[in-house]
C-alpha cells in the first residue's frame, strides 16, 4: 500500500505546505517584498522570479523525464522519483507566484488569462501524476491516466504563451 511509503508522505507534505503557503500569502500574513533584481540583464521582482524557478523546474523534470522514457523505453525509479518531487517543488514555487499575482491591489492587478489556464493544468498534473504514481485508486488510473500527459502538454505550451505574453 502507498500510504506506507516514506516518498508518500514527503510529496504529501509538499502539497501541504504548496496548500499552507498559498493561504498565507492570500490572506496576507506574508508576502515577498516587491523591489527589482537585475539577472543577466532583465529586471523583475522576486516574485518573478520565483515563478521563473518554479517554471524552469517543471520543464527540466518533465522533459528530462519525456525524452528518458522515450529513448529507452523504460523509466528508472529514480527518474520518475525526480520528475514527480521536482514537479511538486516547481508547482510549491509557482503557487507563490501565482497567488501573489492574484492578490496584487485593482491598481497594478495583471491579466490573469494564461495565468488561470496554467495553474489549472498544473493542479489537474498535481492531481492526477499524485494518484498515479502513488496508486491512490488504482481502478481509476485508466479512466484519467490520459489527462496527465494532456495537462503536460498544454502546461508546456501554456508556459510559453504566458512569458510571450508578458514580455
Amino acid at each position: 500500500m502507498s500510504y506506507r511509503r516514506p516518498a508518500f508522505w514527503i510529496a504529501l507534505t509538499i502539497i501541504a505546505v504548496s496548500a499552507i503557503a498559498v493561504f498565507v500569502v492570500y490572506l496576507r500574513i506574508a508576502r515577498i517584498p516587491f523591489f527589482l533584481i537585475n539577472i543577466l540583464g532583465v529586471e523583475n521582482s522576486p516574485v518573478h522570479w520565483v515563478g521563473w524557478a518554479g517554471s524552469l523546474i517543471i520543464l527540466a523534470t518533465t522533459t528530462s523525464y519525456s525524452l528518458r522514457k522515450r529513448a529507452l523505453h523504460k523509466v528508472s525509479g529514480r527518474l520518475l522519483r525526480f520528475h514527480a518531487f521536482g514537479n511538486l517543488f516547481g508547482f510549491l514555487l509557482v503557487s507563490i507566484h501565482f497567488v501573489h499575482q492574484v492578490t496584487r491591489p485593482a491598481s497594478s492587478y495583471p491579466v490573469l488569462g494564461t495565468g488561470v489556464v496554467l495553474y489549472s493544468a498544473m493542479l489537474i498534473l498535481v492531481l492526477t501524476g499524485f494518484t498515479t504514481f502513488f496508486q491512490v485508486k488504482p481502478a481509476w488510473v485508466r479512466y484519467y491516466k490520459f489527462l496527465h500527459p494532456a495537462a503536460a502538454f498544454t502546461l508546456l505550451m501554456v508556459i510559453i504563451m504566458h512569458i510571450i505574453h508578458g514580455i
